[in-house]
């Protein structure tokens, strides 16, 4: 982790849908203006919702920091709940 990076405002846990939904707009924001870079995901950032329901039981985004390439992942669970952005 660096300076760059070290402010990153992870989630513990997701207690609700709305919680997840901020975090993936807040993912959005440090790839679309901080330069953090996508390394992988199981849809389009954005892309999670497709005629109002969930595409998968299980999505995730694995994003790196563009100065030191530490990773951070956000993964939930649409089925049973939960997840987390760390």
């Amino acid at each position: 982790m660096c300076d760059y990076c070290s402010d990153i405002k992870k989630t513990e846990y997701f207690s609700s849908p709305k919680l997840y939904e901020e975090t993936i707009e807040y993912i959005k924001d440090l790839v679309e203006n901080r330069g953090f870079i996508v390394v992988e995901e199981s849809c389009k950032l954005g892309e999670h919702i497709k005629d109002g329901h969930w595409i998968d039981d299980i999505i995730y985004h694995v994003i790196k920091c563009p100065k030191c390439g530490k990773k951070f992942t956000c993964t939930v669970n649409t089925y049973r709940g939960g997840g987390s952005f760390k």
